[in-house]
């Protein structure tokens, strides 16, 4: 039997086609992605943060390093590669597989005769403010699907519109935890993706878990970000993010 259709929790729209949207983005979680609950983000909304939004984040730190790793596609098919000092690097569709483009044919000979043997990227998250977005919506999504009623009140009413529409001068902020070594020395294994919804000292926070990469970010304006030093960087780090 089919779910009641409801408005949309990002426009409020009902959207006629009954659309279903990826909790997690099919280019980060691939085809066994988890859904959300049917019609809770319209067709307008979600064609909306994948093309302006997901498509942003998804090329940032952490993510995109991951992606290549691991050979996820985008929903079109078209393989990810990241950028690096002496070339791109190609994802091959094979996990734990991937192809160095060089940048010259300098570079080309010092690979070929093992001179240069390791490449380097940028840790840093290029795209913040997307990424911000996309994690806002995730955890949205997460919530709508168990509990519709608390996504749509006005508790986490500033989470949907700096997700939807942020105003020039808002900012969010999110923690982020990566472990390189474990998604690209476990890049063969089966992804594993959870999101979860949680409280604390009554703040609503969505934490995200997959292979190598964590993120916790709140749901309500009202949540303090961590002190200074409260957590070890560079494994974690509190970003900001500013529109």
């Amino acid at each position: 039997m089919n779910e009641e259709r409801v408005p949309c929790i990002f426009c409020s729209a009902e959207d006629d086609r009954h659309s279903t949207a990826h909790v997690v983005p099919e280019s980060l979680g691939g085809n066994n992605a988890p859904v959300g609950r049917p019609g809770a983000t319209c067709n307008a909304c979600n064609q909306y943060f994948g093309q302006k939004v997901e498509s942003k984040a998804l090329r940032s730190f952490p993510f995109i390093g991951f992606r290549v790793l691991a050979g996820i596609p985008s929903k079109k098919g078209a393989l990810p590669h990241i950028g690096t000092l002496i070339g791109a690097v190609h994802a091959t569709g094979t996990p734990g597989i991937v192809e160095l483009q060089p940048r010259d044919n300098e570079i080309f000979c010092r690979v070929s005769t093992g001179e240069v043997s390791q490449l380097r990227v940028v840790a840093e998250v290029t795209e913040p403010l997307a990424v911000c977005r996309m994690l806002l919506k995730i955890g949205l999504e997460q919530l709508g699907k168990h509990v519709y009623e608390v996504a749509t009140s006005d508790r986490v009413l500033a989470a949907r519109q700096f997700a939807r529409r942020p105003r020039r001068g808002d900012r969010w902020w999110f923690i982020l935890q990566s472990k390189p070594n474990e998604y690209v020395f476990g890049s063969e294994a089966p992804r594993q993706f959870s999101v979860e919804i949680v409280e604390r000292e009554g703040v609503l926070f969505s934490a995200l878990h997959m292979t190598g990469i964590s993120s916790v970010i709140p749901l309500e304006p009202r949540a303090l970000p961590p002190a200074a030093g409260e957590l070890p960087e560079p494994e974690f780090r509190t970003v900001w993010a500013v529109c």
